[in-house]
C-alpha cells in the first residue's frame, strides 16, 4: 500500500477545546512500532478528560487526540510483533500525544494493537479496548475479591450498560445509579431491577439502605467529586470506591471518615497502568474475553459517524447526549457516514 506524504490530523486550535483538522506528515514506525490506517475511531469521556487535562504550557501544534480507534497496519518497524501484524486489522490504543486515532494514520507500539476476528466489524473493534476491557477487568477485581453486589455509578453510558450486563452474567446484583427519570426509565424498560436517581432528594438514603440489603461493598464512580463522599458514606462497613474518571469536573475530594472509622478505601483505577500490571499474558486472555463477549452479550451501540473534519460536531453531539451510544470518527468518509441534523446546530 502506498502511504502519504500527509495526512488529515485533528488538533486543539486552543486550550479551550475547540478542533480544526490540519494536513501533517504521515508518522512513520520505529522499531517495535506500527504505523495503522485507522478505519474508526470513538469519542470516549477518557478523550475529554484527557484534553481537559492539557496544562496552559502544554505545545498544541503536536497534539492528536485520540486514545483507541481500529485500522489496518500498513507499515511495520523492526522486531517480531509489528511484522506479525503488517496488513492485519487490528484494535489500537494510542501511545504518544503526537499521535492519536483521531487522525487518518496513526504510529503506535505494536505491543498496543489486537487483531480483530472477521465476526467483528471495524465499527465495533475501534471500541475493543479501552470501555470493554474496563469492564472486564472490574469483574476480575469483583470476583476475585468476592463481593456480593456493586454499585454502578452512570450506569446509563455505555460503560455503564456493560458493567450492568456483566453482573446478570456473572449473577452478581448491580445497583445502578444514573442522573434523572428518562435515564431510570430507560435502564428499568431495559429490564436493570435496581435504579437509583441522582435527581430524587431521597437518594443518599435510598443508596444506604440498599447498599446494606444487597451488602454492596464496591462502588465503581466515574463521576467524582461530591458523588464519590455519599457513595463512600452509603456503603457497609469495610466496603471500597473505585474512582475511575471525574466527569464533575470537580477537584473536591472526599472527607477522611469515612476511610478512618468505617475501616472503608478509596482506589483510583486507570486501565493502561492495570494492563501494565497484570502483564501482556493476562491482558491477551481479557483481550479474548472481550472479543467473545462482543460477539455475543456485548453490542455497543453508535448513535451516530461523522468525518473527521466535522469533528467539532461529532464532540457537541456525544456531550448533547451521552447515553444515546457512541459516536464515532471515521476518516475515510464515504456514503454511510450519517451527520446530525436535529440534535444540535452546527458550530464549527
Amino acid at each position: 500500500m502506498k502511504i502519504p506524504e500527509k495526512m488529515q490530523a485533528v488538533h486543539l486550535n486552543n486550550h479551550g477545546g475547540q478542533f480544526v483538522v490540519r494536513a501533517v506528515l504521515v508518522p512513520r514506525p520505529k522499531q517495535g512500532e506500527v504505523l495503522v490506517k485507522m478505519a474508526a475511531a470513538p469519542i470516549n469521556p477518557s478523550d475529554l478528560q484527557r484534553i481537559r487535562s492539557i496544562s496552559a504550557e502544554q505545545d498544541l501544534s503536536t497534539f492528536i487526540p485520540g486514545i483507541e480507534g481500529s485500522g489496518m497496519v500498513v507499515a511495520a518497524g523492526k522486531g517480531m510483533l509489528p511484522k506479525l501484524w503488517l496488513g492485519k486489522r487490528v484494535a489500537c490504543s494510542a501511545v504518544y500525544p503526537s499521535s492519536g486515532t483521531w487522525a487518518k494514520y496513526m504510529v503506535t507500539s505494536a505491543s498496543y494493537c489486537f487483531p480483530i476476528p472477521k465476526a467483528i466489524s471495524d465499527e465495533q473493534g475501534s471500541m475493543l479496548l479501552v470501555n470493554p476491557m474496563t469492564a472486564v477487568a472490574f469483574f476480575d477485581i469483583i470476583l476475585s475479591d468476592k463481593h456480593k453486589a456493586i454499585v454502578n455509578s452512570a450506569a446509563a453510558g455505555a460503560l455503564g450498560t456493560m458493567i450492568r450486563i456483566l453482573g446478570n452474567k456473572y449473577n452478581i446484583p448491580v445497583i445502578n445509579v444514573v442522573r434523572d427519570e428518562r435515564q431510570a426509565n430507560m435502564l428499568l424498560a431495559d429490564g436493570a431491577q435496581y435504579v437509583l436517581k441522582l435527581s430524587d432528594k431521597a437518594f443518599t438514603g435510598q443508596l444506604h439502605l440498599l447498599t446494606h440489603e444487597l451488602k454492596a461493598t464496591l462502588a465503581l464512580d466515574p463521576i467524582s467529586g461530591s458523588h464519590t463522599q455519599q457513595i463512600l458514606e452509603a456503603l457497609p462497613y469495610g466496603g471500597t470506591v473505585i474512582v475511575y474518571g471525574n466527569l464533575s469536573a470537580s477537584d473536591q475530594g472526599p472527607s477522611l471518615r469515612p476511610l478512618l472509622l468505617e475501616n472503608k478505601k478509596l482506589h483510583g483505577f486507570y486501565l493502561g497502568n492495570w494492563m501494565k500490571d497484570k502483564g501482556l499474558l493476562k491482558t491477551v486472555r481479557n483481550l479474548i474475553r472481550v472479543r467473545q463477549l462482543l460477539k455475543n452479550d456485548l453490542k455497543i451501540t453508535i448513535q451516530n459517524r461523522f468525518p473527521l473534519d466535522k469533528v467539532q460536531l461529532a464532540i457537541d453531539t456525544y456531550l448533547n447526549n451521552m447515553t444515546g451510544g457512541k459516536v464515532l470518527l471515521i476518516p475515510e468518509c464515504n456514503e454511510t457516514v450519517r451527520y446530525s441534523s436535529t440534535t444540535l446546530s452546527e458550530r464549527v
